[in-house]
């Protein structure tokens, strides 16, 4: 039975060893191992090997160097059981070979899907501002089963879930400054429910903004569609021209009460001529 005959530690990583077995014709390279492997194994110099033992030793370090790999994957953030799985088939990692460092990397309390998707909720409302029906999906997606999810969702209460949606709507309605009230408010619902706000939610939330804006936000809007409008349809003659124009108008959600007040005052400073 071969032995070891010689043990050197490897030069690149300090944490690895190269083994030397003796099969009669002195020195031969038999394998490389990790610390913790060497540990196990207790490897001393004319320690008798089998060749079903080193063939064991080489599997143990191929998982080894996956679950050190995996290990790094962690450190920069906290991950799913799902994530994790495909990381390391990604690895090439067998799927029973994978199931064994799991159950591994739970029982050090490194993998925990609750705990998890709680982190995931709390950094999501906080710093991305997103809707808990979004959050939802997002933890879905990763694999996280559905009662951990309604667990996890507990940290995203209804009130905190309206102050996010005011806040994600004040500042996107800017965005909508040049549509009319219709047509913004339409917008800012469809953009609130988009990241993952309730419709009763998003409501409230855009009825709260509505009642913050200026006076003058909607004509100002109105003043610049119009100039452009005017540029657009000149070509027609007057009747058609400001049917066009009001379309056009209308469209963008301005109300018609809005559209016929800025027409008087273009009527009267000359901008919108009538046919001669």
């Amino acid at each position: 039975m071969p032995a070891i005959s010689k043990i050197t530690v490897a030069k690149k990583n300090k944490g690895r060893f190269h083994i030397y077995v003796d099969r009669g014709q002195g020195d031969e390279y038999a394998l490389t191992v990790s610390e913790d492997i060497f540990v196990k194994w207790s490897f001393s110099k004319g320690m008798e090997l089998s060749e079903d033992d080193i063939v064991k030793i080489r599997e143990e370090d191929v998982l080894d160097k996956a679950f050190q790999k995996t290990l790094n994957y962690l450190s920069y953030r906290m991950r799913s059981e799902k994530e994790v799985l495909q990381y390391m088939k990604d690895q090439e990692v067998g799927e029973e070979e994978a199931r064994r460092l799991l159950d591994r990397l739970q029982d050090l309390n490194l993998l925990d899907d609750r705990a998890f998707a709680e982190a995931f909720v709390r950094t999501k409302k906080n710093t991305q501002k997103k809707g808990p029906l979004l959050i939802e999906q997002e933890l879905y997606q990763k694999g996280i089963s559905q009662k951990d999810i309604d667990h996890a969702l507990k940290e995203y209460p209804e009130e905190e879930e309206l102050e996010n949606a005011i806040k994600t709507a004040s500042k996107k309605q800017t965005s909508y400054k040049k549509e009319g009230n219709r047509q913004r408010k339409q917008k800012l619902l469809q953009f609130l429910m988009q990241r993952g706000f309730s419709n009763g939610i998003a409501k409230q939330a855009v009825d709260k903004c509505e009642a913050e804006i200026p006076e003058d936000f909607e004509w100002e809007g109105l003043v610049k569609q119009g100039e452009k409008a005017i540029k657009k349809f000149q070509k027609y003659e007057a009747w058609e021209r400001d049917q066009r124009i009001k379309q056009y108008l209308y469209q963008r959600g301005f109300s018609g009460d809005s559209i016929e007040a800025w027409f008087s005052k273009m009527k009267e400073e000359g901008s919108l001529a009538e046919d001669e």
